[in-house]
């Protein structure tokens, strides 16, 4: 089959036969030849315009990063139709002139085709920050994770496109070897991933999420050390008890007698309650920020949880030290201070000589307790905010002693 000659064969043939007869000489002797390449590419018509000025720009820049990566003193002419080529791991790229193989090769290396999950992970942060409704607190901790996981992983440095199932298969494959990763720090791996693919696949970088195709059940994980356990019914009575009428301690009671984050706490408002009901409708972040969302971003988030008699009791003691605010929780202009709760709540048990657990420890132990004495976990499920029961599961932990499970072993066996 012939081909059709390249209409810049001139140019072309003075680009190689400069490298070639004088390989050692500066590229800079070629700026005539290229000069008048850019005037017939970008403006024939011998009107240098703005718009011309800005492509020459670009060009120049794009040939610049090219020629940081690759030797552009290797270029040769196709002796059958004058194409100008590069040999780039063993295979040619090639133009009908310098100015598109420079852009051929600056899309090699630096654009989309070469894109890597390294370089994608940036954009999908700018993304998150920019487009997505996640936190601060969410994007600092995606952030921690990448550096934990997978800064410097060899997977992340090949281009995204050139990544095939069974690549990503043996790379999960090595971490998950002798069991090296708890399930939790697995999913938090995959999660990180799965974001940066999917908005690759969005901005038609990668055409498929291949995670989507591997079954994670091959893989095994290290058994997760879980000892924290949370408050039982007597240490949270004791604690109850114990606590005084400070503004501090006034929160850790109400908060012992609901199942909420600790942002959801400081987002409540005095109009959120209505009789013996609290609605759930936002929370404030480490920032101190008014987040009218809540955790997950789903509809099961803002909810509505019944007050007992002696929750609506504290909520009156609390109402006498700040009825001037519109938030419960927010005094002289200053949210509920995490670190000053959890120094409250750590002293009192201190002097109870009760082992500490923090503040987000009281949701687990009063979901806990409730579904020990008898409410459906369904039930808890929607007090909670969860989006699934697997995760109301997960804190329904047992707040059996050893000694009372030794005790009804020996009951029932002998």
């Amino acid at each position: 089959m012939c081909r059709s000659v390249s209409p810049y064969k001139k140019q072309n043939e003075t680009i190689v036969s400069i490298l070639t007869s004088n390989p050692s000489a500066p590229l800079t002797e070629l700026n005539d030849t290229i000069s008048e390449l850019q005037k017939q590419i970008f403006y024939p018509d011998g009107k240098l315009t703005t718009a011309a000025c800005q492509a020459i720009l670009e060009f120049n820049q794009k040939e610049s990063q090219v020629k940081e990566v690759c030797d552009l003193k290797k270029i040769k002419l196709r002796p059958d139709d004058s194409r100008i080529y590069l040999i780039i791991k063993r295979k040619p790229i090639s133009s009908t002139n310098y100015i598109g193989l420079i852009e051929k090769l600056y899309d090699h290396f630096f654009g989309t085709t070469a894109l890597t999950m390294e370089v994608y992970f940036e954009t999908w942060m700018q993304w998150r920050a920019t487009e997505s409704s996640v936190t601060e607190k969410t994007i600092k901790e995606n952030r921690f994770l990448w550096n934990a996981l997978l800064k410097d992983q060899e997977i992340t440095k090949v281009p995204l496109n050139s990544l095939l199932v069974k690549d990503y298969i043996r790379y999960f494959r090595i971490i998950t070897k002798d069991r090296q990763l708890t399930r939790k720090r697995f999913n938090d791996l995959k999660s990180i991933m799965n974001g940066i693919l999917y908005l690759a696949v969005e901005n038609e970088v990668i055409d498929h999420n291949c995670l989507r195709d591997i079954n994670f059940k091959q893989f095994a994980f290290k058994a997760e050390e879980n000892n924290i356990k949370p408050y039982t019914e007597e240490e949270r009575l004791q604690i109850i008890n114990h606590l005084g009428d400070d503004f501090y301690d006034l929160a850790i009671k109400l908060d012992f007698h609901l199942v909420l984050r600790i942002g959801e706490l400081k987002g409540l408002k005095w109009e959120d309650v209505k009789g013996d009901t609290i609605f759930i409708r936002r929370f404030i972040d480490d920032q101190n920020k008014v987040i009218d969302d809540i955790k997950g971003h789903k509809s099961q988030g803002k909810r509505q949880m019944p007050l007992t008699a002696n929750a609506q009791k504290i909520l009156e003691q609390i109402r006498c030290q700040n009825s001037d605010s519109e938030y419960i929780f927010i005094r002289n202009g200053q949210p509920l201070a995490t670190v000053t709760f959890n120094r409250h709540l750590k002293k009192c048990c201190e002097e109870l000589g009760i082992e500490y657990r923090s503040s987000h420890k009281l949701r687990f132990s009063t979901a806990s307790i409730m579904y020990k004495n008898g409410m459906e976990d369904t039930e808890l499920q929607k007090l909670l905010g969860h989006t699934s029961l697997n995760m109301t599961h997960h804190y329904l932990r047992s707040l059996t002693s050893q000694e009372d499970t030794a005790s009804k072993m020996r009951a029932i066996l002998g």
